[in-house]
């Protein structure tokens, strides 16, 4: 008698909503990226060769 009331998953294109939500945080998280990595190009471009380095310990800018 059980099996005829057991729960069947369904198999569909329905979206539930841990799916809408992994979807959304997937989304925010890769606007996330985007917008750092975006920065970060802004700010190498500003950057010359000479103090690409600057404050790094370790890494001494040697001019000649």
């Amino acid at each position: 008698m059980s099996t005829m009331s057991a729960t069947v998953r369904r198999t569909g294109g329905d979206l539930d909503v841990y799916t809408g939500l992994l979807l959304a945080a997937f989304l925010v998280l890769l606007a996330g990226v985007v917008s750092l990595g975006m920065d970060n190009a802004t700010q190498v471009e500003g950057m010359s060769s000479d103090n690409a380095l600057f404050g790094v310990p370790g890494f001494e800018v040697i001019q000649d």
